[in-house]
């Protein structure tokens, strides 16, 4: 009995040190599009310049920049490999933003769903958070990073410590001054 145990012991640790286990949403996901779509990801040089169909890797500072030019702005900062009843298609957004009179940057937290994301977007560019950046490819940090710094914290403050009202999808601006977040339209 007791050699029982130990061959079994032993084959589940030869077993299980063999697999590759991969799990998505530590990284920015990059590594898991083919050439093709590795092709429509592009630098941000200008958001004139910025092509419906192509993803940009977007920086703070160019953000908060373009944000104080709009009188009305909205950014979404969204997972686009949601799937099921809760997503909503990207121009339900593009929609709502129009008909009130806001300017809307569409945000991926990472490369996951990109395919799925671009079909969606024919007459808009999306825009990705750049990790690079933030010089760390883990998607939990990167993405708090860029969210305490398009709320006005602190780019290093811990998700305990910022207030509840300012965590969401939707980040309202007027003149780059944000005026609410909300999960919500």
């Amino acid at each position: 009995m007791k050699n029982l145990k130990i061959y079994t012991l032993l084959a589940l640790l030869l077993f299980t040190s063999c697999a590759v286990i991969e799990i998505n949403g530590l990284g920015n996901d990059y590594k898991d599009l083919d050439e093709s779509h590795k092709a429509l990801v592009r630098p941000l040089e200008s958001f004139e310049e910025a092509h419906p169909g192509l993803v940009y890797k977007l920086t703070m500072p160019m953000l908060k920049k373009e944000l104080e030019q709009q009188p009305k702005a909205i950014v979404r900062v969204f997972n686009a490999a949601c799937r099921g009843n809760a997503c909503k298609p990207l121009s339900v957004f593009q929609q709502y933003a129009q008909e009130n009179g806001y300017t809307i940057y569409q945000v991926m937290i990472s490369y996951a769903g990109m395919e799925n994301a671009i079909s969606q977007a024919k007459d808009f560019p999306l825009f990705v958070i750049d990790n690079d950046y933030y010089k760390t490819s883990l998607q939990p940090l990167y993405l708090r990073y860029f969210t305490n710094e398009l709320v006005g914290l602190p780019r290093k403050t811990k998700e305990k410590d910022v207030p509840e009202e300012l965590d969401g999808e939707f980040y309202f601006f007027e003149y780059g001054q944000l005026t609410k977040v909300s999960e919500e339209l």
